[in-house]
């Protein structure tokens, strides 16, 4: 990473709209920060084909390249098509390839054209990436690579109290069930790995499943669980991720949030963004033991890490079980970790000033 102790102005390319978590967590949320906590300040554009989209583009990338500010950051963050806004910012990244990064927190050469990450990866002067899987990758092709995990947004929300009906609660988004996602996409972790199990429980349970978007794969989801009487089902529909308060209130209502995750290289790239959200709230996690989720979940301590179908249904059987002292004691543990994943030390990362533990 850059030593950017002095960096006064950030350029941010987003890949996506603000529907995208990266686009929130890695771009929109800690851009916001750095202005009110360090009075760093930033322009912030993503691909929009509105009038408005590509005029606002064409200003600040004017800027960057004729008028570039002094002591600015350009940061190219998971831009991976071959169009027109990638190809734009390759001729920027050319003409200002000075306090350039590239911020990467997907596999995204496992499942598309690489030529233009690629680019990148070469062009940039500095890499920044989700996990140690993505640096041993992007080494190959740029020396300065660093790792930066995913934040968690800033919140208040605290896990206060147990339900009745153990609560098994799950956050993501459900599609890409088929083409060349179909081996590491959520659906087949879930269908997989712990809906077989899940069926296996024999206590009352409620599960809900947050980010289902795909109309088609509900009515999938309730027929799959029609012969199991003792679990509720709840499918959350048409959330607004593009603000996503909501969410921590609702992740806190779960006594139980799971991870699971096929042992593909793809999600051994990721950077456990989902176990964090629900260590954030005070939630036990149960996670799969699959890439960067080993940095976060720890057995008997804030959840289990889990290597089969059948440490899912032991650990909530597990859970379930426990008194509220045990509970808590874990749900407290699940916190003790929050600073690494702030926002605020996300931030302090970028400008090579993270924050130094006792």
């Amino acid at each position: 990473m850059l030593q950017q102790e002095s960096i006064q102005f950030i350029y941010w390319f987003a890949p996506y709209n603000l529907n995208c978590p990266s686009t929130r967590y890695r771009g929109k949320y800690p851009l916001e920060h750095l202005f009110q906590h360090y009075g760093i300040r930033s322009e912030f554009v993503f691909p929009d084909r509105s009038i408005m989209g590509m005029l606002l583009f064409t200003r600040i990338y004017l800027s960057a390249l004729l008028f570039r500010k002094p002591n600015s950051l350009i940061v190219i963050q998971k831009v991976c098509s071959n169009r027109l806004y990638a190809n734009a910012l390759k001729i920027l990244i050319r003409l200002q390839p000075k306090s350039t990064q590239y911020d990467l927190d997907d596999a995204e050469y496992l499942r598309q054209d690489k030529k233009t990450l690629v680019f990148f990866l070469k062009n940039c002067q500095s890499i920044t990436v989700g996990s140690q899987a993505l640096k041993n990758y992007c080494l190959q092709f740029n020396t300065n690579v660093s790792i930066l995990t995913s934040p968690v947004k800033d919140h208040k929300v605290l896990k206060s109290k147990r339900n009745n009906v153990v609560h098994v609660g799950w956050v993501g988004d459900l599609g890409n069930g088929d083409g060349i996602s179909k081996e590491f996409s959520h659906k087949t972790s879930m269908f997989s790995i712990l809906f077989p199990h899940l069926r296996k429980v024999k206590i009352p349970m409620k599960l809900t499943l947050i980010g289902v978007k795909n109309e088609a794969d509900i009515p999938e989801i309730i027929k799959y669980f029609e012969k199991s009487p003792n679990i509720s089902l709840e499918i959350d529909k048409n959330m607004n991720w593009q603000e996503d308060d909501w969410l921590y209130p609702k992740i806190a209502t779960f006594d139980i949030g799971v991870s699971p995750m096929t042992d593909h290289p793809f999600n051994q790239c990721k950077s456990a963004f989902k176990t964090k959200q629900y260590l954030s709230v005070g939630v036990p996690v149960l996670a799969s033991d699959v890439g960067e989720n080993k940095k976060f979940a720890f057995d008997n301590k804030n959840g289990f890490l889990c290597k089969t179908g059948i440490d899912f249904l032991n650990a909530i059987n597990r859970i379930a079980n426990m008194d509220d002292i045990e509970y808590f004691k874990m749900s407290k543990n699940a916190l003790s970790l929050k600073r690494n994943y702030s926002i605020d030390n996300y931030c302090r990362l970028l400008l090579g000033k993270p924050i130094t533990h006792n």
